[in-house]
């Protein structure tokens, strides 16, 4: 008998003791300052994350993946998206190429695409045109340099002598550039120019007439 008293006391002090430590945890946990705490840690391990990866990742924007020559037109296969941290609004973000655009000055690849370096053909005064020239370029020209555009007439039966070569474009712009056409004795080079509105009629007077045109560096 009185180990079965000393067991049910024993029993009792047990369940007590059980129970005082959940009820102080649930205490703890519905304490406001408590969940506070929780979430101020949870906001706080957020806001580091997101610095961290802003400062790692950048903004996307867009590079040249191959040269583009001024006026020529702008396509996303000769872009890429990079991430990068330009710290501006200089370039142009990702979705932002409109319709139609057009490069307003020459560029290389590699290069981040500017803002004020696209345009549209609607904004601007010059035409793209093919021309066939009787020389070969000189190495110096590529895409995306400045050339003039002269005409040389051939002799006339008359005259017996050639006239005096003419500019008729001043500032076209190289776009493309093919190889000489080797079945061809004077070895035409067919070449792709960007030229202004008003020098458009003129080279094109000049494509369809008996002399021929050439190429040379601007300045």
């Amino acid at each position: 008998m009185e180990n079965l008293q000393i067991g049910q006391i024993y029993g009792q002090y047990e369940g007590v003791s059980k129970s005082l430590p959940r009820a102080k945890r649930s205490s703890v946990i519905r304490d406001p300052r408590f969940i506070a705490g929780v979430l101020l840690i949870i906001v706080s391990i957020l806001l580091t994350t997101w610095i961290i990866q802003r400062a790692r990742g950048g903004e996307d924007v867009y590079q040249l993946t191959a040269p583009v020559a001024q006026g020529q037109p702008i396509e996303l296969s000769s872009v890429s998206v990079v991430s990068a941290r330009t710290g501006s609004n200089a370039y142009l973000p990702v979705g932002e190429i409109p319709e139609g655009a057009i490069a307003t000055r020459s560029m290389s690849a590699g290069e981040l695409l500017p803002r004020d370096a696209v345009s549209t053909a609607a904004e601007q005064d010059r035409r793209q045109v093919v021309i066939n020239v009787a020389t070969r370029i000189p190495s110096s020209v590529g895409v995306g340099s400045q050339v003039e555009v002269w005409s040389i007439d051939k002799p006339t039966v008359v005259e017996d002598r050639q006239a005096e070569p003419t500019v008729i474009a001043t500032s076209a712009i190289i776009l493309a550039v093919s190889e000489p056409d080797a079945t061809m004795i004077e070895h035409a080079q067919a070449v792709e120019v960007s030229v202004t509105e008003a020098d458009l009629a003129k080279v094109l007077a000049a494509t369809g007439g008996k002399g021929s045109l050439v190429v040379v560096p601007a300045g």
